[in-house]
């Protein structure tokens, strides 16, 4: 539907898969990810986290540095290189961004708000929190997860 306007700065936005969700797809691979970006941000990584405490991720398991996959206005599709083998536990899908002036990168869907569809890390503020806790906006990210054998 659209973006959140934000700030010059570093971001990172996430989904949160819970032990419920990830649980019938243990033992499979997660093989991709795919979003949804507004106008092209300064810098742009994809990154998968494993189990955290409370609301933040856990340790990273994959990380790429994705800037020049990225799609303007347009979903963009990676390949993990890496396959991350899915288990019976949570699982963060995170797009990071750096705007080097005020940007709409990460797209959004209308909502309501989905339990853990809209985590984002604003470096300013130092913390993991819901985009609406912080904005009040109930949106989801538009991140996607692709599951393989």
């Amino acid at each position: 539907a659209t973006g959140p306007l934000l700030a010059a700065g570093n971001y990172e936005t996430a989904v949160r898969f819970t032990r419920a969700q990830t649980e019938p797809f243990s033992g499979r691979k997660l093989i991709g990810v795919r979003w949804f970006t507004g106008p092209l941000p300064a810098a742009c990584e994809l990154r998968v986290y494993g189990k955290g405490q409370g609301n933040t991720p856990g340790t990273l398991l994959y990380s790429a540095n994705v800037i020049n996959q990225v799609r303007a206005f347009g979903w963009t599709y990676h390949t993990l290189s890496t396959p991350v083998t899915i288990e019976a536990d949570d699982l963060w899908i995170s797009v990071a961004f750096t705007h080097s002036q005020q940007g709409q990168s990460i797209g959004c869907d209308a909502g309501p708000n989905r339990t853990n569809g809209d985590w984002i890390f604003d470096e300013a503020l130092g913390e993991w929190q819901t985009y609406t806790a912080r904005t009040g906006e109930s949106v989801n990210w538009n991140i996607r997860g692709v599951v393989g054998e």
